[in-house]
C-alpha cells in the first residue's frame, strides 16, 4: 500500500513544524479573547452559556476560514518549486495519494484547532444554557467549513507554482466557496417544507430570494445560536391561508409567527435542523472528495515542468501586456524607478499592479450595485466597515510578505550594501505599499463619507466618523507593523498573524482588556473603548514598530537564509 508511507512522511514533517503548535495556541487565545469580550458586554451570568457558545463558534468559524486555506495554499506548489514533486513520482505513488496525504495532514491540523478551543468552550457549559443540539450543530457546521476550506487550498495549490499565485487563487476560491456554502445552508434552513415536523400547515409558496438565503445561511453558519428569521412562506391549513415569518434556532427549534399576532406555532424538536446540517456536512465531504480528485488530476498533469503553451502565451500577451498609452506607462514606471526603486519592486510586474486595480474594481462594483438601496443611507457604516476590514487584511497580507522574496533570494543583502540608507529602504517600501492600496482605500473612504452625510441619525454619524478616522490611521500604520514582523519572523504565516494581532486586533481590544482588569481590581463601572482609543493605540504601536524596524535594519538583526513557507 503506497498511501500509508506518504501519510507518515507528511505527519512527521508536520510534527517538526513549530507552526502546528503555535496554531493551537493562537486558536485558544482568540477564543479566550472572544469570551472576555462577551463578558465585557453581557457579563458572566447564569444560563448565558448558550450565547457565549455562539460567540465562540463565530470566532472559530472565521478562524477556520482565515487559517485553513492559507495553511493549505502552498502545500503542493512548494513541492513543485523545490523539485521534490518529481522525486515522489519516481516511486509507486500516484497523484491522488499525494493530494490525500496533504489534505489528511492539514485536516488533522484543523481538527486539532477545534480541540484546542475545547477548554474555552467548557466555560459555556459551566455557565449553563448550552443544549446538546447546539453542540452537535456547531460540530457539523464547522466540519462543513473545514471541508470547503481544505478544498479551496488544495485546488489552488495544485494549479499553482509560485507562492503569491497560490495565495491569490486560494483567497478567491475561499470567497467563492463561502458564498456557495452559505447559500446552500440558507436553502437547507427551510425544514417546514418537509412533512411531519409538527406544525400541521402546508407550504403553498415561499416568499424568498437567493440573496436573502445567502445572508440567512451566512448568519446561521457564523452563529447558529442567534436564530435566523427567514422570509415568510404562505401557508394553507385549518386556519385558512396566511403567512408569517419563521425563526429557526437549535434552542427553540422551529417557530412560525402568526402574521396577525397571537402565540406562535411551535415545533420544539431540533431534528429538522440537525438533519439539514448533517446533509450539508455530507455534501461538504463529497465536495472535498471531488476537490481531491481534481487536484490529483491537475498534479499528474503539471508535475513535469514544461515551457508555457501557446494558449498561456496568448493569454499573457492579450490580457497582461500593456497596450494603451505605452509611452505614458513607460515614463511613469521609469519615474517610479528613479524616485523610489524600492517601491518600484512592488509594482514592476502585472500581478503587483493587479492587486491595486482589483480592489478598486471590487469597491466600484459593490457600491454600484447597492447604491439605490434605501437602507444603505440609514446605516452606511456596516458595508463600509466590512470592506475596510477586508482591505486592511489585504494590506497586512502584502506587508507581511513584502521582504520575503528579497530575503530568500538574497536581494535584501544587495540592497543593504547599496548607497541607499536604512531609512530610505524602509520608507521606499512603505511608499510602494501605500501607493498600491491608495486608489481602493481613497475611493472607499470617500464613498463612506458621502453616504454618511445623508444619515438621519446623529449618533450613528458620530460612530461612523470615528470608524473613518480609525481606518484612515490603519492605512498608514498596518504597513509599518507588517514590515517589522516580516523581518522578525522566518515564517510568513507567523508574520501575517502577528500583523493581524498587533496591527488590527490589539488596538481595538487593548482598552477593553485594560478596562476588564481595572474592573476586577476596583469593581467600578465598566466602560467600553471607543474608536479614539483605538486610534491612539495604533499610533503608539506604529511608532514603536518604525523605530524598531530601522534599528533592526541597522544592526542586520533579521534572518537572511532561505526559508520554507
Amino acid at each position: 500500500m503506497t498511501l500509508a508511507p506518504i501519510v507518515e512522511r507528511e505527519l512527521r514533517a508536520g510534527t517538526r513544524n513549530w507552526l502546528t503548535y503555535y496554531l493551537r495556541v493562537a486558536g485558544a487565545g482568540a477564543a479566550l479573547i472572544a469570551g472576555i469580550l462577551f463578558g465585557l458586554s453581557n457579563g458572566f451570568v447564569p444560563n448565558a452559556g448558550g450565547r457565549l457558545f455562539g460567540e465562540l463558534h463565530r470566532t472559530l468559524f472565521w478562524g477556520i476560514w482565515l487559517l485553513v486555506p492559507l495553511l493549505t495554499a502552498d502545500c503542493l506548489s512548494r513541492e513543485r518549486r523545490e523539485g521534490t514533486l518529481g522525486l515522489l513520482f519516481l516511486t509507486r505513488l500516484r497523484a491522488g495519494d499525494i493530494v490525500i496525504a496533504k489534505g489528511f495532514v492539514h485536516g488533522l491540523r484543523a481538527l486539532a484547532l477545534l480541540l484546542a478551543v475545547a477548554p474555552v468552550l467548557s466555560v459555556a457549559f459551566v455557565m449553563g444554557g448550552v443544549s446538546w443540539n447546539q453542540v452537535v450543530l456547531s460540530f457539523l457546521l464547522n466540519l462543513s467549513v473545514i471541508c470547503w476550506a481544505l478544498a479551496a487550498g488544495l485546488l489552488a495549490s495544485a494549479s499553482s507554482k509560485h507562492w503569491a499565485q497560490a495565495v491569490i487563487r486560494t483567497a478567491l476560491l475561499a470567497v467563492c466557496f463561502i458564498l456557495v456554502l452559505a447559500t446552500a445552508v440558507g436553502w437547507a434552513l427551510l425544514p417546514p417544507t418537509r412533512p411531519g415536523i409538527g406544525i400541521g400547515m402546508t407550504v403553498v409558496r415561499w416568499q424568498a430570494s437567493g440573496d436573502y438565503m445567502l445572508l440567512s445561511g451566512m448568519r446561521f453558519l457564523s452563529n447558529p445560536a442567534s436564530g435566523v428569521a427567514l422570509f415568510p412562506p404562505v401557508y394553507s391549513g385549518p386556519l385558512s391561508s396566511w403567512s408569517g415569518p419563521i425563526q429557526v434556532s437549535p434552542a427553540t427549534g422551529i417557530r412560525v409567527w402568526r402574521a396577525g399576532g397571537g402565540p406562535p406555532l411551535l415545533s420544539p424538536r431540533s431534528a429538522p435542523l440537525l438533519w439539514s446540517a448533517a446533509e450539508v456536512a455530507l455534501a461538504s465531504l463529497l465536495v472535498l472528495a471531488g476537490a481531491i480528485w481534481l487536484a490529483g488530476l491537475w498534479t499528474r498533469r503539471v508535475w513535469q515542468e514544461e515551457p508555457p503553451s501557446a494558449r498561456v502565451l496568448w493569454w499573457r500577451r492579450t490580457f497582461f501586456t500593456p497596450v494603451l498609452w505605452l509611452s505614458f506607462f513607460r515614463r511613469w514606471m521609469r519615474r517610479k524607478l528613479e524616485r523610489n526603486p524600492i517601491g518600484w519592486l512592488e509594482q514592476r510586474t502585472w500581478s503587483g499592479r493587479l492587486v491595486t486595480w482589483a480592489w478598486f474594481s471590487i469597491i466600484v462594483c459593490i457600491y454600484s450595485s447597492i447604491l439605490g438601496h434605501p437602507n444603505l443611507f440609514r446605516s452606511p457604516e456596516g458595508l463600509g466597515e466590512i470592506l475596510a476590514w477586508l482591505l486592511a487584511g489585504s494590506m497586512a497580507l502584502s506587508s507581511a510578505a513584502s521582504f520575503r522574496r528579497e530575503r530568500e533570494s538574497g536581494v535584501l543583502e544587495l540592497l543593504l550594501v547599496s548607497p541607499l540608507g536604512e531609512r530610505q529602504i524602509v520608507f521606499g517600501r512603505l511608499a510602494g505599499l501605500w501607493s498600491q492600496f491608495l486608489p481602493a482605500f481613497g475611493l472607499l473612504l470617500t464613498l463612506w463619507c458621502y453616504i454618511a452625510s445623508f444619515s438621519p441619525f446623529p449618533r450613528a454619524d458620530a460612530d461612523s466618523s470615528g470608524a473613518l478616522v480609525f481606518f484612515l490611521t490603519t492605512f498608514f500604520s498596518v504597513p509599518v507593523v507588517g514590515l517589522y514582523f516580516s523581518l522578525c519572523y522566518r515564517n510568513f504565516f507567523s508574520a501575517f498573524l502577528a500583523t493581524l494581532a498587533v496591527g488590527l486586533l490589539l488596538p481595538v481590544w487593548s482598552w477593553d482588556l485594560l478596562g476588564l482588569a481595572w474592573w476586577f481590581v476596583n469593581t467600578a463601572d465598566l466602560q467600553r473603548s471607543s474608536w479614539g482609543d483605538a486610534v491612539i493605540t495604533q499610533i503608539i504601536i506604529a511608532t514603536i514598530c518604525w523605530v524598531s524596524l530601522n534599528a533592526r535594519l541597522k544592526r542586520r538583526a533579521f534572518p537572511l537564509e532561505r526559508i520554507q513557507a
